[in-house]
């Protein structure tokens, strides 16, 4: 006869699943929140589309690593002799770390992937002002010497003097 078995140990391992599958899916989705979309062309789509794999990909990935790590950790307390309870509860923790360690190291190693780096629009300007230019790219030439041609040493003169 077989032994029947608690259903909050199938409800637990579900959950796994949809912990691994939800940040996996997560992890590949994310970085599609940071792209400036170009409402002119049908690239977005396109963009969508390739996230929306990565973010398949994600799931997959994410409810079978969960599955196999909580399963393992849980069959390996069974068999040491901690209970259903325990041996859940353990095989939970460790999945959340795991979940949480992989997500980092999927976020470190594919950094164009992570939501983190997202891109804030400049909304400190009143509508219809510019946005500050970036200085760190502008050169100013009177800095440099004087140049030695009287062409270019007029102009000098006339923007710099």
């Amino acid at each position: 006869m077989m032994k029947r078995e608690n259903p909050y140990g199938w409800v637990v391992r579900i959950v796994w699943l949809l912990l691994g599958g939800a940040c996996g899916a997560w992890l590949g989705f994310s970085g599609y929140f940071r792209v400036r979309l170009n409402a002119d062309s049908f690239a977005p789509v396109f963009v969508l589309g390739f996230y929306a794999f990565f973010a398949l990909i994600g799931l997959i990935a994410g409810a079978a690593l969960c599955a196999l790590i909580g399963g393992l950790v849980e069959k390996l307390l069974r068999y040491i002799g901690v209970g259903i309870v325990a041996a859940l509860g353990v095989a939970t923790l460790v999945n959340v770390l795991a979940v949480w360690q992989i997500g980092g190291l999927v976020q470190t190693k594919y950094p164009e992937l992570s939501a983190d780096r997202a891109v804030q629009l400049h909304r400190s300007n009143a509508p219809g002002e510019l946005a500050p230019a970036d200085k760190s790219s502008y050169q100013n030439p009177c800095s440099e010497s004087p140049p030695t041609d009287i062409k270019k040493r007029e102009i000098w003169n006339s923007e710099c003097r």
